[in-house]
Parts: structure tokens; sequence; C-alpha cells
């Protein structure tokens, strides 16, 4: 807003400017022209203001022709001030004045282009008719309609026939400087050589048209002599700079009396049309000098276009000639003679023929037949020419014809390319070609044929390549997936219900080989199965390292996953229960102790032993011992949380730990535990058993303990609740370390107090 404040203020002020010096000017013509009127009344001829406001109107906006308006009425009515006109009086011939321009002005806008009104002839004819004829004629009868109602018919005839001359000669003398004078000319003018041109010839014509006023006869006919000559021999802004002072110096000689155009007839002819032999003279000469001007301009259009031409030829790259309907060589350029080795000179005295290599001459003169008959508009051909060293080389020749306005032809304009080095190389491109070919046809078989999906995209990451393995897997066809964002079509996740991979171009093949079995890629293929799979993402780079796109390849490794799934299972679990083994339950009991020490979480860690399943396994067999274990791993897991741990460490024995769970809770936990297993009832082959459970705990809670430390203390109370009655729970007291006693026979001591009775 601050930067265009400044701006608005500088059109602000250039418009009022531009209103001011309108508004003197008008002031300063119409001052004149009225001086003029006092002296003479018998001179009306030239009302300058309007011929002034109509340029001034035409070059503006429709939006700046207010002020405009309104500083061309100030400028009227100061003039009318200064000489004592009262104000009623002129102002109806004010606003007419002001009615005439303004229609005048938008008329011409519309008939004739703003960049240069005054072209040619044609516009010039409209101009003529508009603003010379057509509103002058308006305004003599808006005058005689609206302003002088009152008089005689004879007095309303001359003033009407005066108020049309004197607009229209003023519009013819001034108006066409105005619209086609440009910003900067007078100054340009000033600094150059033609100004003297200018001065001098303004000089000699006004001398002659005095003369010729003063002394010869028909007066207007003779004057016509110099404004021709003027109108052929200088610029149009330069003839009409001549026309506006010649009427003005007629104008001047006439109201000081020096010389009297009025003509003698023996009728009475009206005021007004004094100065229509003026107006007469004015027409031819203004026409002369548009259609000079235009004659001019059609030259300088003609020289630039063959300037053009000449130089598009001379300066060309490749040879370019113009060659005769017989053949001969009319004009050749550098290019033409470096290449053929030849002198222009030389040159221009053979024909094509002669150079033409004798193999190809037959195809070009068939060519060149039919564009003569006008079959064909241009034709271009291979051929050989025959250098001045008799070195034969090959060109690629383009032939057009050129005919005049009668369809006759003139010459034919050749372009001729030197090809003969890709023409030399031409059997080693086909041989690489060929080359390219088999391996691309190749590289095609070898990848329809390898076990791995393969996939490739462009410099978008659309796809471009699939193999029928990655069809199979992703569930697309080929066809289908061509030109498809390959995020769309190839959707990987981390692990079966894992996030997908969004930018397969930053995927990490480290991240891949070394995660985890339930971390693995798995590819979702559409309407197919899910697959393990093993990715490689190679990106495709130009010789300058830029980009162009990927390749993919996908291994399925589904039943090497499996395999790796169920070894990795059997590592960690009891095969006969299904829960974790030793090894497995040993890192849970790690993890415990690293939350305790991160967390400050205390857990809880039991040992349970099974009561008399001994015999059982003696009694019912092994296969019954087996079974047993199964239904009190399910029977234990039942009435355990799911973040719990519970593992069969060996034979009947089992470690449990409850996580973030306090020494009371565990209590509880685990003396429901035992006593479930000792009312359960086992039936096997139509018998019936019963079997008991022991179990000690100890409460996790000191990460500088280890995890060996804490199951010896479980071990520890485990044993003191076997020995001291069976099916119940103990806790882990530190005076129990006694208990250790039991390898040497001895019992240890009962602690009531540390335990709870099953």
């Amino acid at each position: 807003m601050e930067k265009s404040k400044p701006l608005s203020r500088r059109i602000y002020r250039a418009n009022w400017t531009s209103c001011l010096l309108l508004g003197i000017s008008i002031c300063l013509l119409a001052l004149t022209c009225l001086s003029i009127i006092q002296k003479s009344s018998s001179l009306a001829g030239m009302w300058l203001p309007t011929a002034l406001l109509i340029p001034v109107l035409f070059h503006n906006r429709y939006r700046a022709w207010i002020p405009l308006l309104g500083s061309a009425a100030l400028g009227i009515a100061a003039s009318h001030t200064i000489l004592g006109t009262p104000f009623f009086h002129y102002l109806p011939y004010l606003i007419n004045n002001l009615i005439e321009g303004a229609l005048c002005a938008a008329l011409l806008r519309r008939m004739l282009p703003a960049q240069d009104p005054l072209s040619g002839l044609g516009s010039w004819m409209k101009f003529l008719f508009v603003a010379v004829i057509f509103c002058p004629l308006v305004g003599a009868l808006i005058m005689l309609l609206f302003i002088l109602p009152a008089h005689t018919p004879a007095e309303l005839q001359s003033r009407f026939v005066t108020w049309f001359m004197s607009e229209a000669v003023a519009i013819l003398a001034l108006t066409p400087l105005g619209l086609i004078y440009q910003r900067g000319y007078l100054s340009k003018l000033l600094t150059s050589r033609r100004l003297f041109g200018l001065l001098l010839t303004l000089i000699l014509t006004l001398a002659a048209g005095y003369l010729a006023l003063k002394w010869l006869p028909y007066t207007f006919a003779f004057i016509t002599i110099p404004l021709l000559w003027c109108a052929i021999r200088l610029p149009r802004i330069e003839a009409f700079i001549i026309f506006l002072a010649v009427t003005l110096m007629i104008a001047l000689l006439h109201t000081s009396g020096i010389i009297s155009v009025q003509p003698r007839l023996s009728i009475q002819v009206p005021q007004g049309l004094i100065f229509l032999p003026l107006l007469l003279i004015l027409m031819p000469a203004n026409a002369m000098a548009m259609a000079m001007h235009a004659l001019r301009a059609e030259k300088s259009h003609i020289t630039q276009s063959e300037n053009r031409f000449r130089n598009a030829m001379e300066y060309s790259a490749i040879g370019m000639t113009l060659v005769s309907p017989e053949g001969k060589l009319l004009q050749v350029n550098k290019a033409l003679c470096q290449l053929l080795g030849y002198e222009a000179e030389y040159l221009t005295t053979l024909t094509f023929q002669e150079i033409t290599y004798h193999d190809d001459l037959g195809k070009d003169l068939m060519l060149l037949q039919q564009l003569l008959n006008d079959e064909i508009q241009s034709y271009t051909l291979e051929k050989r020419y025959m250098r001045r060293s008799g070195e034969i080389i090959w060109t690629l020749l383009a032939v057009s014809l050129v005919r005049d306005e009668h369809h006759n032809p003139l010459y034919f304009i050749s372009q001729i390319e030197d090809i003969n080095e890709l023409k030399h190389t031409e059997v080693t491109n086909k041989r690489l070609s060929e080359a390219l070919h088999e391996e691309k046809e190749l590289l095609h078989i070898t990848l329809n044929s390898i076990n791995e999906a393969v996939i490739s995209t462009d410099r978008n990451m659309n796809i471009t390549f699939m193999n029928p393995v990655a069809e199979k897997m992703t569930g697309w066809t080929e066809q289908q997936a061509q030109g498809q964002p390959v995020s769309r079509i190839v959707l990987i996740s981390k692990g079966a219900g894992g996030p997908l991979i969004d930018n397969l171009l930053q995927f990490d093949i480290n991240e891949n080989l070394h995660s985890s079995v339930e971390r693995s890629l798995v590819l979702h293929g559409q309407h197919t199965a899910l697959f393990d799979v093993q990715l490689a993402v190679s990106p495709l780079r130009t010789l300058k390292d830029e980009p162009i796109g990927i390749v993919l390849v996908l291994q399925d490794v589904s039943k090497s996953r499996e395999l790796m799934r169920k070894l990795s299972y059997s590592a960690s679990h009891d095969l006969l229960t299904g829960l974790s083994n030793r090894g497995s339950f040993e890192s849970s009991l790690k993890k415990a102790l690293n939350v305790t020490a991160t967390q400050r979480q205390s857990h809880v860690l039991a040992f349970i032993d099974l009561d008399h399943f001994k015999a059982i396994n003696d009694t019912a067999g092994h296969a019954a011992g087996d079974e047993l274990l199964r239904q009190l791993s399910t029977l234990m897991q039942e009435n355990i949380r799911n973040s719990d741990r519970l593992a069969r460490l060996g034979g009947d024995e089992f470690a449990l730990i409850l996580f973030d769970c306090p020494q009371e809770q565990g209590l509880i936990t685990l003396q429901h535990l035992v006593d479930k297993i000792n009312n359960f009832y086992f039936i096997w082959e139509g018998n019936g058993y019963r079997i008991g459970a022991s179990a000690g705990m100890t409460q996790i809670n000191d990460a500088n303990v280890t995890g060996s430390e804490y199951m010896a203390q479980a071990d520890m109370a485990c044993y003191i609740a076997k020995h001291n009655g069976r099916g119940r729970v103990y806790k882990y007291e530190p005076e129990q370390k006694n208990a250790i006693a039991y390898t040497s026979g001895e019992t240890p001591p009962e602690n009531p107090q540390s335990g709870a009775q099953g």
C-alpha cells in the first residue's frame, strides 16, 4: 500500500498536467481565432480549438475525457472572457464545440487503429469522412437548430456554411498532425540533421505560396504544386507540419489585408465558402502524403524482407543455393562453397547436374519435374555430390519452387545439409542397434525366467516393466500396472499387520536382512496370498548420475521364513506343552529385571512342582503323564494374565513370572493355581487320578540381584513347600538359606509365617 500511493500521486499529477497544458493551448488557439474573427468578420475558416481537442481525446482513455473536456471548456471560456464576450452569448457555441470534438474522437477511436491511426489511404479516407465532413455537419446542424433559431434563412445559411468550413479546414489542417504525432518526436527532430532540411523546405514552400497568392492567377491552383512537392519529398509528419503552416499563413495574410481570397464572381457566395479552395488543396496534398507514406512503408517492408532473406541465406549454417528452372546455380552461400570446395564465382558457372553424383541424378530430376508440374509443393532427398577434390559426400537436399504472380516458375530454393558422417556411421549404428536389440531380448528372457519378481519404474516412480513372477505375486498384470505408481501396486509391510513402507527408494536393505521373523517384510498381493519377501532396491541413474527410476527385486522366502518360525518356536517352547522352555523363560526374566531397573516395577517369580506325578507315570504310563502335563499347562494358562509368562523347566517343574505384581497379590494368585491343580481330577482309560502341586515364590524388586539368584530363591521356597506338607505356597525369606542343608539330610525348619497352606 505504501508503494502504490506515490504511483497514484504521480498519475494524478500527470493527468492534471495534461489537463493544464490542454487548457492553456485551447485558450491560446481560441484567443487567436477569435481575434482574427473580430478583425475580419468574413473569416471564420480557422476554428482550431476543436481540431486540437479531437486528437487529445483520441489518445486518452474514456475515463480521462471528463477532466480534458473540462479543461478545454475553461480554455475557451477564458479566451472569451479576455475579449469581453458575455457568458451566455458564447456558452451555446462552447457546448457545441465540446459535443462535436467528443463525437468525432469517439467515432475515430472505433474506426481507426490506436497505434498508427493514419497508416494508409484507407484510414485517411475514414478520417476525412468522419472528422472533416460528418462531425462538422453535425455541429453546424446543432448550431442551426438549437443556437440561432430566430435569424433569417439567408443568415442561417451563411452561418451554417461558415461553421462547417471553419471546423473542416481547421480539422484537416491540424488534426492529422495530432493523430500521428508520437511522444519524443520534437526532441529528436531538434537534435537531428533533418531539422535544417525541414526548415529550408518550409521557407521555400511558404515563399512559393506567398508568391502564388500575391501575383499569380488561379491562386489556389498554383499553391497546390509546392504542397504536393512536400507531400512527395517529406515524411508524413513533416508534410503535415508544412500543410498546417501554409494554412495559417493564408489565414493571417487574408486577415491582415495583404492578400484577398475573395473570389470575383457575379453571384454572391456565402462567406464560409471563401476558404473552400483551401479545403480542396489540402485534401489532395494530404492524400498524396498518405500515399507516399504507404509506398515508403511497403518499400521498407520489401527491403527488410529481402535483407532478411539475403542474410538468412548468406549466414545459414547449411548450404543454400538458388537454382534456375534449367538447373544453373544462380546464387550460393558460404556454407555450400565450403561444403563442395568451390569458390562462389566458379560455382555459379555450373549446373546442379554437373556436381551431382550420377547414380542419384535420375531421382532428383524426377522429383524436380513433379515440382515444376505442381504435383508436389516441395521434396527432400538424400543424395550425393561430387566435391572439387573428387570426393563423394552425402547430403540431405530440400527443394522448393518460387513462382511469379502468373504462376510461372522463377527459381528453386535448395537447402543442402551435410550428412556425410551420419551416413558413414549408419552401418555402425545399425550393428549397435541390432546388438542392443539382442541384449534387450536376452534381458527380457532372463527376467522372465528367474524365480524372483522384478519390477522397474521411471523417474516419476511409475511402473514400466514387470516379469511374470511379479505379476503372480502382486496380482497385477504388466498391462494393468503400466504407468501406475509403484506404491499402488507393490504393497510391502513390516510384518503381516505392520505399517506399509512409504518410500521404496529410501528402503535400507540392511534393515531387511537383520529384521526379526515377526518384523520381516510381507508383500500384500491383490486378490492373492501374503508373501514373505526379501527386497532389494537398486536406483537407476544416467551417466551424469541423474535418477531415472528404480529396479525392485522381490524374492519369495515364505517357506524359509516359515521354517525359521518353526525353528524359533521349537527353540523357545516346550514341544509337549507349548509353554516357554527354560531358555525363553530366562530371557523373560532378564526383561523383568530391565523393567525393574528402568521403571522400578516389582514382579513375582515362582517355581511350581507337581506332587505325585511319578506315580501316575509308573501306574498309567508315560503317555498318560504327557497328557496330564498338557492339560495342567492349559489349566494354569487359563488362570493367569496374558502378560504373565509360564514355562516348563523340565519334567514336572514349572516356572512363572507375574509381571508388575505386588507380593500379596502374587501369593493369592499362586495359591489359587495350586488349589486348581490339587482339585484337578485326571481321567485316563476309565481310571481317575489326583495330583497335587507345591509352589515357592520370591519378589523381584532389586535390579542388582541376578536372575540366577532369584531363580535359586524361588527354587529354595518351593523345596521348603514340598518338604513341609506339599500342596502349599511358600515365599522366600533370607533366613531360609539354611534350607540348603537338605543336601546333607537335614530337615529345614518350618516357618509358618512365611507361607500359606493349601
